[in-house]
């Protein structure tokens, strides 16, 4: 019956069990004695009593009533109602930084002493990556981008690290 109300049931320790009649509040907090097993006397000597009516009623009502709170409840709010909702997936995209704050662009040679910029760690739709950085970048060919949907990354032929950079850290 305890338990209903909140309260912790005594737990033996050694010869003693120690009365956790204590709320989960501090601010509650009933009793802390210990008692002896065999006799059922307190340490300092008073009997230990029973709750009265009166207190058993006063704790089911305090713990009862509602308590007034700002905030709705976790099950009451929906995600479209949360600042910055925004559905993703299709024709969105995010491309996380480095640890050290730095877009994932970098320059990459291949055979033959090609130069290709690669685009990492895109998160969403690379197609529309694509897309919108050839749109931000008309002077390049729309032939020289290439995406490569399994490692989610986009290759650039030519060096245009900084172009790309400039572009991603003030339009996107």
């Amino acid at each position: 019956m305890l338990v209903r109300f909140g309260l912790r049931t005594a737990r033996h320790q050694g010869g003693l069990v120690c009365s956790g009649l204590q709320t989960i509040r501090p601010a509650m907090r009933l009793a802390s004695s210990s008692l002896d097993i065999n006799s059922g006397k307190l340490d300092d000597g008073r009997e230990l009593s029973a709750l009265t009516e009166q207190e058993i009623n006063d704790l089911s009502t305090a713990f009862e009533e509602q308590t007034f709170s700002v905030f709705p409840r976790l099950q009451d709010v929906k995600p479209e109602e949360l600042v910055g909702f925004a559905k993703f997936g299709v024709q969105s995209y995010f491309i996380e930084r480095s640890a050290t704050g730095n877009l994932p662009v970098y320059t990459d040679f291949k055979r033959g002493g090609k130069v290709v910029t690669e685009i990492r760690k895109i998160h969403g739709d690379p197609v529309q990556l694509r897309n919108d950085l050839q749109a931000r970048l008309s002077h390049l060919p729309k032939d020289s981008f290439k995406v490569m949907m399994q490692a989610k990354k986009i290759i650039i032929e030519g060096d245009v690290v900084r172009q790309v950079k400039e572009a991603l850290s003030s339009k996107f």
